[in-house]
């Protein structure tokens, strides 16, 4: 049996509810995992399977929690209620990494976000460097970055920074591409204090109906990250659609 204990502190707390009050779609689950009664630790597997279990639990447990709330009593037995399906999720887990994980719009040679254009019709949907003037002269070619990472990662269906910096709808955010990419900064600082020392797995979205809507348009994504700076063990799901 793996000792493992969800993190609770108010600072950690604060900066997952104001992700989601600002329109984040990150669902983040923070854990500990402490030695057995032997004074041993399980193996980085079984460390990771164990956070990957007890996230989806939780976040199953807050979609039935909301359906049951607000279902009417003869609509609920038509509920497609959430059950983890550890069949799928158990063998599921794979280890990837930084560039695999992070996606190309950040610039891990700089430590530079790419940030997606806000102001108007030259640079709206373009990206820029976070530090650099919103203008057309300092579009960056996305396309030739995306195309890179595609060919290097062809099964991957999505990578963090987007799913961090752009949910369906956009972040409530300053319209300032200085201030995003800070957000995202500030963000990795917290939750990763070092992106270079982070172990990184990837897991299955086809083990509970928590991630059916995002397999609509937006995507569906399930990670857990080990922090060892902090010994963080970070669940996080995401699966949204408009």
């Amino acid at each position: 049996m793996v000792n493992i204990q969800e993190v609770d502190n108010s600072i950690l707390i604060d900066k997952i509810e104001a992700h989601e009050t600002i329109g984040g779609a990150l669902r983040i689950s923070v854990f500990e995992i402490k030695e057995n009664y032997l004074g041993q630790l399980p193996d980085e597997y079984l460390a990771h399977l164990t956070t990957a279990r007890q996230t989806l639990e939780k976040q199953n447990f807050s979609w039935n929690f909301h359906f049951n709330k607000v279902a009417l009593k003869n609509q609920r037995k038509d509920i497609a209620y959430a059950l983890t399906d550890f069949d799928k999720l158990d063998p599921s887990g794979q280890k990837i990494d930084l560039f695999h994980f992070l996606g190309p719009h950040f610039d891990l040679k700089n430590r530079k976000p790419l940030v997606r254009g806000q102001l108007g019709n030259d640079t709206l949907n373009s990206y820029f460097y976070y530090d650099q003037e919103e203008i057309p002269a300092n579009k960056v070619d996305i396309n030739l970055l995306d195309d890179t990472y595609r060919k290097i990662y062809p099964e991957s269906k999505g990578y963090f920074v987007n799913t961090l910096m752009e949910p369906p709808y956009n972040l409530s955010l300053n319209k300032e591409i200085i201030l995003r990419g800070k957000y995202l900064i500030d963000f990795f600082e917290y939750f990763f204090s070092d992106i270079n020392e982070l172990t990184i797995y990837s897991w299955d979205t086809n083990c509970s109906v928590v991630f059916n809507a995002g397999k609509e348009w937006w995507g569906s994504y399930f990670w857990t990250i080990y922090n060892p700076k902090k010994k963080w063990y970070i669940g996080i799901i995401a699966s949204e659609t408009d």
